[in-house]
C-alpha cells in the first residue's frame, strides 16, 4: 500500500470520519465557505500587499531593509508555523481545530492595514507591516490546513484548483479597476480590503471541521514536531527540494514590483494592469493542473514547472518595457500553479491526525530557506545599484538544485522499495525451503 493510499484509509479510520468524508453536500458547503474566506483574504493581499511594499519603498526603505524585514519574518515564521500548526492539531473546541486561530489573528491584521493606510510616519509604517506579517503567520500556519482537513485526499488537487479559479477571477477584476480605486485616494484599497476581510472572516464561522480530536499529555516541544514530520528521514530530502525548487519564482514574486517601479519606471496603475492578466491565466489552468497532478503524480509536473522557470529566466534577462514585463509575468503565472505538485508530494502522504506537524516541517524548511534567499538577494540588489538580474540568476540556479534534490529523493525511495520487494521474495523462498524437510520428517 502506497503512502497516499494509507493516508486515504486514515481519513476513514473511524465511523464518524467515514461519514464525514462520505457526505458530499457537507464537503461542497465547506469548500464554498473556505473559498469565500480565502478569496477575500487572497484578493485583498493581491492588491494591498504590493501597495504596502511600494509605500515603504517611497518612504525610504529600500530593497536591503525590506529584504531584511521579510527574511526576519520568514525565520520567525519557520518557528511560529511549528508551534501554531502543532497547537491547532491538538486544539479541541466547539469551533474546531483551525478556526479559533483565524478569529485570533484577523483583528490584528485588519487593524494594522487600516493604520497603515492613514499614517505617513515611516517608522510606524514599518511597525504596522511587522505586526501584519506576524499575525499572518499565525493565520497561514493554521487556517490554510482546512482544505487538507476537509477534502478527501484523492480529490485534493482538483478541488483546491476550484478555489484558485474563483480567486483568479476576482483578482483579475479587482486589478483591472485599481486605477479607479487609486483615483479616489491611496487609502481606498486599504479600507475596502479591511471591509472584505471582515465579512469573509465572519463567513468561516459556518465551516464544519472533521471530527478529529487529538490531545497531548505533554506540552509543545520543538523536537516533537520534527519527530512526527521526519519520522521517515527521507522526507527531509524531499522537503529541501520542495523548498528550493521555486527559488526563481520566489525572486520574481519578491522583486518584480520593485523592479517595475524603479528600473522600468512603470506607474502603479500600469503594473496592476500588467499583472492582472496573470489572474486569468491561473483561472484557465487551475483545474487542468489539479487534474494532471492527481493523475500524473508530483515529480513529472514539477519537472515542467522547473522548465517554465528556465524560460522565465531567459525572458527576464530581456525585459525593457511594459510589454516585455507583461509577457514575463504572464509566463510566470503559467508556472505558478504547477508548484502545488511539489507540495502535494508531501501533503498526500499526511495522516489526518498529524497534518499540522508534517506540513509545518515542510513550511519550516521552505520559510527558513526563502528568508535567507530574500535577505541575501535584497542586499545584493541594493549594493549593486538595483541590479535585479543578479537575483534572478541566483533564483534559477537554486531552483535547479531543488529539482536535483527531488530526483535524489525519488531514486532513494524507488531503491528502498525494490530492496524491500527483493527481501520479501527471498524470505518467502527461504520459508518454502525450510518447510519442505519439516514436512518430510
Amino acid at each position: 500500500m502506497s503512502a497516499v493510499e494509507k493516508a486515504i484509509v486514515a481519513q476513514r479510520a473511524t465511523p464518524e470520519l467515514a461519514a464525514y468524508y462520505a457526505d458530499s453536500r457537507l464537503m461542497w458547503r465547506n469548500i464554498i465557505l473556505i473559498g469565500i474566506c480565502n478569496m477575500g483574504w487572497g484578493l485583498v493581499f493581491t492588491i494591498v500587499g504590493p501597495l504596502m511594499t511600494l509605500k515603504l519603498l517611497e518612504s525610504g526603505f529600500a530593497e536591503g531593509i525590506q529584504g531584511t524585514l521579510t527574511a526576519a519574518n520568514s525565520v520567525l515564521s519557520s518557528f511560529f508555523v511549528m508551534y501554531f500548526s502543532w497547537k491547532s492539531d491538538h486544539t479541541v473546541s466547539a469551533f474546531g481545530r483551525r478556526k479559533p486561530f483565524l478569529f485570533l489573528s484577523a483583528p490584528f491584521i485588519i487593524l494594522s492595514i487600516l493604520l497603515f493606510a492613514f499614517n505617513d510616519y515611516k517608522w510606524s509604517l514599518l511597525i504596522f507591516m511587522a505586526v501584519q506579517m506576524l499575525f499572518m503567520d499565525v493565520k497561514l500556519s493554521t487556517f490554510s490546513l482546512l482544505p487538507i482537513d476537509c477534502i478527501p485526499r484523492e480529490k485534493l488537487a482538483r478541488i483546491m484548483s476550484v478555489l484558485a479559479i474563483v480567486g483568479g477571477l476576482m483578482g483579475f477584476l479587482s486589478m483591472r479597476n485599481m486605477g479607479t480605486l487609486l483615483a479616489v485616494g491611496e487609502w481606498m484599497p486599504y479600507v475596502l480590503g479591511a471591509g472584505v476581510m471582515t465579512l469573509t472572516t465572519a463567513s468561516s464561522y459556518f465551516i464544519k471541521e472533521p471530527p478529529i480530536k487529538k490531545t497531548s499529555a505533554r506540552g509543545f516541544r520543538l523536537w516533537s514536531v520534527f519527530e512526527v514530520g521526519w519520522k521517515d528521514r527521507r522526507m527531509i530530502l524531499l522537503m529541501l527540494g520542495v523548498g528550493t525548487v521555486s527559488s526563481f519564482i520566489c525572486m520574481n514574486d519578491t522583486w518584480s514590483w520593485f523592479w517595475a517601479k524603479t528600473a522600468l519606471g512603470l506607474e502603479k496603475k500600469d503594473i496592476f494592469e500588467a499583472v492582472s492578466w496573470c489572474a486569468l491565466i491561473n483561472v484557465a489552468l487551475a483545474y487542468p493542473v489539479g487534474y494532471v497532478i492527481d493523475r500524473w503524480g508530483g515529480l513529472k509536473v514539477t519537472i515542467v514547472y522547473w522548465g517554465l522557470q528556465v524560460l522565465c529566466f531567459f525572458m527576464a534577462m530581456n525585459v525593457y518595457n511594459k510589454l516585455s514585463f507583461t509577457l514575463l509575468m504572464m509566463t510566470a503565472s503559467i508556472a505558478v500553479p504547477l508548484y502545488s505538485a511539489a507540495d502535494i508530494m508531501v501533503y498526500k502522504t499526511v495522516d489526518p491526525a498529524d497534518v499540522g506537524s508534517i506540513t509545518s516541517c515542510n513550511s519550516f524548511m521552505r520559510n527558513a530557506y526563502r528568508g535567507a534567499l530574500v535577505f541575501c538577494s535584497g542586499w545584493l540588489i541594493s549594493l549593486t545599484g538595483q541590479n535585479y538580474k543578479l537575483a534572478f540568476m541566483i533564483g534559477i540556479l537554486m531552483s535547479t538544485l531543488g529539482l536535483l534534490l527531488m530526483f535524489a529523493y525519488q531514486r532513494i525511495v524507488l531503491s528502498s522499495e525494490a530492496s524491500k520487494n527483493d527481501s520479501d521474495g527471498l524470505l518467502k523462498a527461504d520459508r518454502e525451503c525450510i518447510s519442505l524437510p519439516a514436512l518430510e520428517e
